[in-house]
C-alpha cells in the first residue's frame, strides 16, 4: 500500500483545498509526474501528489482486484477522509479517474485526463488502439517485460521531434523506481482491451478537462468529436505537434493547460 494522501497532505493542506493527485500510465509509474509537480504554483504544488498505481513502483507488492472498479475502489480508499480531489490521469491513469468519477461523483472536484478516453479499443463506430498492437503487447509482455516497456515508451513519444530525448527521459525516469509487478501489467492491458466507459459518460457530472496530442498513435485525436458527443461540456484542448505524452515532449504548453484548467 503506497502511503496515504492524508499523510502527505495533512502539514499542507486546509480544509478548503483540493488535494490534487496525479495517476499514470500503463508501464510507467508515479516518477514520470516529479517534472510537473516541480513546476507546479506554489497553491497547486502544496497540495499535490503523484500515486503508484497498484502493482507500480512504491505500490508493487498490491494484492487486491484488478478490474477497472477495484482500481477505482483503491483511489476512494487513499483519499478518504479527504475534500473532493482534482485528479489528473494520463492514458491508463485517466480510465481510472474516469471510473473514479463515475462511480464516487462526491469525492472528485474536478478530472483532468491527458491521452485517455472512455475507450481504448478501437471498433466499428470508435477510434482507438487497433487490437493486433495490445495483442503484440501482451504476447511481448510474457516473453520479455522490459523489452515490451522499452517499446512501449517508444510509442510514448511516436511523432514529437524530440522523440529521442522524450524515450531517454522517460526511460531514467521509470526505471528510478522498482519494476512493475507483471500481473499487474498484464490486468492492465486487459483493462484497455475491453473497458468501455461511452454509456456513463452522459452521467458524468465532473467538470472534466482534456488534453490530446494531435501525432498520438494510440489516442486518436480524432475520436475528441465522438468524445464530445458523449459529454458536450467537455473542455478540450489538442497540442498540434504532441504525442502520448505531452507532459514530457511539451512541458511548456502542457504546464500552461494544467494551471489554466486547475486555477481557480
Amino acid at each position: 500500500m503506497v502511503k496515504s494522501v492524508c499523510t502527505q497532505f495533512s502539514n499542507s493542506q486546509s480544509s478548503q483545498e483540493a488535494p490534487v493527485v496525479f495517476l499514470h500510465g500503463w508501464g510507467m509509474n508515479k516518477e514520470i509526474w516529479q517534472p510537473v509537480i516541480a513546476q507546479l504554483p506554489q497553491n497547486l504544488a502544496q497540495r499535490a501528489v503523484a500515486l503508484d498505481l497498484p502493482g507500480y513502483g512504491d505500490n508493487n507488492s498490491y494484492q487486491g482486484g484488478y478490474e477497472l472498479e477495484d482500481l477505482a475502489d483503491w483511489l476512494a480508499k487513499e483519499l478518504e477522509n479527504q475534500e473532493p480531489a482534482i485528479v489528473i490521469g494520463w492514458s491508463l491513469g485517466g480510465l481510472v479517474g474516469q471510473k473514479f468519477a463515475i462511480k464516487y461523483p462526491n469525492k472528485i472536484q474536478q478530472l483532468n485526463i491527458v491521452g485517455s478516453t472512455p475507450k481504448f479499443m478501437a471498433s466499428e463506430n470508435w477510434l482507438g488502439i487497433k487490437p493486433e498492437v495490445l495483442t503484440m503487447f501482451a504476447d511481448q509482455l510474457v516473453e520479455d517485460h522490459n523489452l515490451t516497456i522499452e517499446r512501449f515508451l517508444a510509442i510514448q513519444a511516436m511523432g514529437s521531434k524530440s522523440a529521442r530525448d522524450d524515450i531517454k527521459h522517460l526511460r531514467k525516469l521509470v526505471t528510478s523506481a522498482a519494476q512493475p509487478d507483471l500481473n499487474a501489467l498484464s490486468k492492465g492491458l486487459k483493462i484497455l482491451e475491453k473497458e468501455d466507459l461511452r454509456a456513463n459518460w452522459s452521467e458524468l457530472q465532473t467538470p472534466t478537462f482534456a488534453l490530446f496530442g494531435k501525432l498520438d498513435s494510440l489516442v486518436p485525436h480524432k475520436a475528441i468529436k465522438d468524445m464530445q458527443e458523449l459529454k458536450p461540456n467537455l473542455n478540450v484542448e489538442v497540442l498540434l505537434k504532441a504525442s502520448h505524452a505531452p507532459f514530457i515532449s511539451h512541458p511548456s504548453e502542457f504546464m500552461g493547460w494544467l494551471t489554466r484548467s486547475c486555477s481557480p
